[in-house]
């Protein structure tokens, strides 16, 4: 590792440990929204399903406060890492103690669990993970560890694709990302990053192909697959990768299969590559 990475190390090391407090109350219109957006209907008994929680805890800066790409500015509680100007969400490993309720008033309390430089595929990479403790005060709901990953503006966008087939036992389903369910995602979700909503940015910009799928629009899509493969029974804990980006236009196929852990998930593009992998159990 040359000098420079060891600088930047040494800065991702002073943030291990910086926390922040954030509340807010799991309104029933946050949750019928995202129901209709996934095309579903809002739990009849005011339970909240699995990975529904990311419509909680919005962040609404000031434009004017915004950074080019439509992320909120580094910085604070979110570092600034010199040259590493993109930042994706890479994964999540959630654990529900038990489901929040529509109405419930709530805290996220975050801190930053670990920070380190790697080098990737397309470049070095800088992994952020977050630790957030979900619940009423006093109480934890939820667990979330969740890895954020920032790369420089000018590494490759795109990896190759290699096609997986379906394991021949898997049960599978297939979702369309058009352009209108990712406005409606970000919108619900209050997530103002351009790569999902404006064309001329992500392809003049950042270089993709198209619209990208928000992460964790995949992820919630294989929650709810997880939970009809096992006939609605509670899911008390979901893990997720990334393992490449997902574009709008092209159907995608959610596969699903019994593991020794529980159920292995996959989702994969029009060319049969795996772009996410998650379990439930």
């Amino acid at each position: 590792m040359d000098s420079n990475h060891t600088q930047i190390q040494a800065e991702l090391d002073g943030l291990i440990g910086r926390t922040a407090l954030v509340s807010d109350v799991v309104s029933p219109h946050r949750i019928a929204a995202l129901a209709a957006t996934l095309d579903t209907d809002a739990p009849a008994d005011g339970t909240v399903p699995p990975l529904w929680h990311w419509v909680l805890f919005q962040d609404w800066q000031k434009w004017s406060t915004l950074g080019p790409d439509g992320h909120a500015a580094r910085g604070e509680f979110m570092p600034a890492i010199a040259g590493m100007e993109r930042r994706m969400w890479a994964g999540s490993a959630v654990t529900f103690h038990r489901s929040l309720r529509v109405g419930e008033a709530v805290e996220r309390r975050s801190s930053i669990a670990g920070a380190t430089l790697k080098q990737g595929r397309t470049g070095t990479l800088a992994f952020i993970q977050l630790r957030h403790d979900i619940g009423p005060a006093g109480e934890t709901a939820i667990t979330e560890l969740q890895d954020v990953v920032y790369r420089a503006a000018d590494d490759p966008a795109v990896s190759a694709a290699v096609p997986e087939p379906v394991p021949p036992a898997a049960r599978t389903r297939s979702v369309m990302p058009d352009a209108l369910t990712l406005f409606r995602y970000s919108a619900v979700t209050g997530n103002s990053h351009r790569i999902h909503y404006d064309y001329e940015y992500v392809t003049g910009v950042e270089h993709y192909p198209g619209l990208v799928v928000q992460g964790a629009l995949q992820a919630t899509w294989l929650a709810d697959f997880a939970r009809t493969c096992r006939n609605q029974a509670p899911i008390r804990a979901f893990a997720f990768r990334a393992r490449r980006a997902v574009f709008q236009g092209k159907a995608l196929t959610l596969a699903a299969i019994d593991g020794p852990d529980g159920l292995d998930l996959t989702l994969r593009d029009s060319s049969g590559a795996v772009c996410m992998a998650g379990t439930a159990r």
